[in-house]
This record gives C-alpha cells, structure tokens and sequence, in this order.
C-alpha cells in the first residue's frame, strides 16, 4: 500500500482535547526511527513529516509512552483476530492513531469513532479503506453503539480517552458497553490520580503547551473499581506502563521494585472482559 497518499506540508487547526491526537502521533514517529523500535509504524512517520505543527515545541522530547501503549494493545488485537479473523474492532476516541495498518490481517471490520474536527482531520490525512468506517459524534453518544446489533462481539478500545470524561461517565459507558456487547474485549489506559490533578491546575508540557484538564482517574492499587461496572465484566489483565518493556522505561520502571509506590503511582493499561 501506498502510504504517501498526499504531497506538501498542511497545516491543522485544533485545540483542546481534539489538539491531543498529535501528541502521541509525534511519539509513535518518533520510536520509528529506532532501531530498537517497538511498533513498526512508518505511516506514522509519514504523517508527522506532512502535518505543519511544531510538534517538538507543543510535546517536547519524544517518549516511548505512546509506543508501549499501540504495542500492547497491538498485541492483543493480533491474538484476537487470530480467533475472530473477520471481528469488527470499534476505536474510540482514534484520532490519527494507525492500528488499522498495524494490525491488519485483510478481512477484520473497522469502526473509528471520534469528536467531528477529529474525523475530519483524519479524512485528510490517512488512505480510505473499504473496511473501515468511521462515525463523527462523541464515545459517550449511543450513535456508534446503534451501529451494532445487540449481542455483538467486537474489541474495543479506548487509548488516551477516558481521563477526559468524568467518573460517571467512565461508569456509565462501560455499563452499556457490557450491556449491548457479549463475549468481547475493551482495552483502555488509566492515569493515576496526582497526574489527573496536576492537569486540573494546568500542567506545562512545554512553555507553548498546555495539557487539557483530565478529570477521571484511578490508582493502579484501586483497579478493583472495574468489577463493580457492571456483573458480566470482569479484568483480563492489568499492567503498568513499565512492565511490559521496563528497558524503554526508565527510569520509571525502578517503580516496579516498590509495589506500593507503583499502586499510588502508575499509568496503567486494562483489558477487561465482558463475559
């Protein structure tokens, strides 16, 4: 597939939490110029080199956050396929995320689902595909839901999206997920509290950018808030951002050595089950 699908630099114009879709974009094209580089993702860094935006003024030195983030979820959306090779997988909140590419085994269904201006820029930008679909309204309106017959089983997930919304929220949408959807998977990140704080006062990125306020937050030693969402859904598993390739890190992953540090803490990825 031809990736370099347009020529020339475009500029966007977002703000708010739509801003934040370059953010790990910059990330993810950054880890492609690694050797050691965790996800293969050279569409990524096509887009970061035709988007006119200071990314490195906004976001600063790149991390390897974002890149831990696409690998395990990357993983476990291949064993999934490997079991439901024609399943549908809902993305939540995408912005110019490239999964899609990353994962694709030829046959999957996907549905992206973000805020307008979102869907919009990511129209621009990334290649049409016949089994993709994407649907323009928030992951709190039932619209993508509707899309979907009761019973289905997908894989859904929802990377860098539900510190935005507020604890009910969170609650509530997991509930109608676990009501409409059966034998499916949802995977998302969850921030801890002292970092959802520091955005609720303003947190500097850098001198030009500042970080949307994150109000939902949870503990990585609170997680068993989960189990109480709704009775057909339960944690797969949990990890840290340090645990999966504790090498990339640092020096975050000494952490690890400190349960109680890491339960107070840690930025954590789930994947819950809904049975």
């Amino acid at each position: 597939m031809d990736t370099n699908v347009r020529t020339g630099r475009e500029g966007v114009s977002l703000q708010g939490v739509p801003e934040t879709l370059l953010w790990p974009l910059w990330n993810r094209a950054a880890e492609q110029k690694r050797g050691d580089r965790l996800i293969d993702d050279p569409l990524s860094a096509d887009l970061a080199d035709r988007i006119d935006y200071d990314f490195k003024g906004s976001f600063g030195k790149p991390n390897a956050g974002h890149a831990v983030r696409a690998r395990v979820i990357d993983d476990a959306l291949k064993l999934w396929l490997e079991k439901n090779p024609a399943g549908t997988i809902v993305s939540l909140g995408e912005g110019l995320d490239t999964q899609f590419w990353r994962v694709d085994n030829g046959s999957m269904h996907w549905i992206s689902v973000d805020l307008p201006e979102s869907i919009e820029v990511r129209k621009r930008f990334l290649p049409a595909e016949e089994r993709m679909e994407m649907v323009a309204c928030s992951a709190l309106d039932d619209l993508w839901i509707k899309k979907m017959p009761q019973g289905s089983e997908v894989f859904i997930i929802m990377a860098g999206l539900l510190m935005y919304f507020r604890e009910s929220e969170v609650g509530d949408l997991l509930y109608r997920i676990a009501e409409h959807f059966r034998d499916s998977q949802v995977m998302f990140d969850v921030i801890p509290v002292w970092f959802s704080r520091k955005t609720l006062k303003g947190m500097k990125v850098t001198k030009t950018y500042t970080a949307p306020p994150m109000p939902w937050a949870l503990n990585y030693g609170e997680y068993g808030w989960f189990d109480g969402v709704h009775p057909r859904c339960r944690i797969k598993r949990k990890m840290s951002y340090a645990d999966p390739f504790p090498e990339r890190m640092r020096p975050y992953s000494y952490l690890l050595a400190f349960p109680w540090l890491t339960n107070r803490l840690a930025s954590g990825i789930v994947q819950l089950e809904i049975a």
